[in-house]
């Protein structure tokens, strides 16, 4: 939502129209295109309860007052001949305003992966196709609210890297974009261990005890405890793909 509202700002004054930006959903398996928000009509974000919302999956809204409200943003309602739902572990459709796994079903859709019948199978739910990404709707409007793959579980709650690995790169002296936070499962408590991963700009190792201390002040105001391992690296120690996304898995 950030990244919006200084878009706008900036080239507003030189005549950018308001609400001409429009936050959209879409993956290669269905032709790229699923949900989009109305050109011309006003985006919206939900700022939500941080601790209801990673606990229990209700999309509540925070108090006027929350000084760490989860900041989500919409990204619009199904194409036409398309529709999305929004689903529990055993398949049953949520309600309104709980996160769960997103599924979608339409004329753009994919009959499978190429050469993958392992990858195709995981990939259909009867009609509909698994998109593995979590989300909630309110209103027929879409919120992305994660990667399955890159959700921490720990101490009952569900934590997303997102927010973390942002606020981690706007650290002087760390690379921004080089940031990775996962989870590392540990065997003797059932849960998992957050770990963040981060670039460093120079080797002034007498900076390390400053910065993780700076991390786990941030950690502790996101996901409402330090962090459980950080690392500080050199230059291209993150995994990253083709197209320039962190591989939190192979990290």
């Amino acid at each position: 939502p950030e990244t919006i509202v200084e878009f706008e700002k900036r080239f507003g004054r030189y005549g950018l129209p308001k609400n001409c930006l429009s936050p959209s959903y879409g993956l290669a398996e269905s032709s790229v295109g699923v949900a989009i928000t109305t050109p011309g009509t006003p985006w919206r974000a939900d700022r939500l309860d941080r601790e209801r919302f990673t606990r229990s999956g209700e999309a509540v809204p925070a108090a006027p007052g929350d000084a760490s409200p989860l900041l989500v943003i919409g990204c619009g309602t199904p194409i036409p001949g398309h529709d999305i739902r929004v689903v529990d572990a055993a398949g049953l459709e949520l309600p309104d305003h709980h996160e769960g796994h997103l599924q979608f079903r339409g004329p753009s859709s994919t009959s499978g992966y190429y050469r993958n019948p392992e990858a195709t199978r995981a990939l259909f739910a009867g009609e509909w196709l698994n998109t593995g990404d979590r989300a909630y709707l309110s209103e027929g409007t879409l919120f992305i609210t994660g990667r399955e793959k890159d959700i921490i579980i720990r101490g009952g709650r569900n934590i997303s890297p997102y927010e973390l690995e942002q606020a981690v790169g706007d650290l002087a002296g760390i690379r921004r974009g080089c940031v990775a936070v996962f989870g590392s499962t540990d065997a003797t408590t059932g849960t998992e261990r957050v770990v963040v991963l981060a670039e460093m700009r120079d080797h002034d190792a007498s900076r390390h005890a400053d910065l993780k201390r700076m991390i786990n002040e941030i950690a502790v105001s996101l996901i409402g405890a330090p962090a459980d391992d950080i690392v500080l690296a050199p230059p291209g120690t993150i995994p990253k793909t083709s197209s320039g996304k962190i591989r939190r898995v192979a990290a």
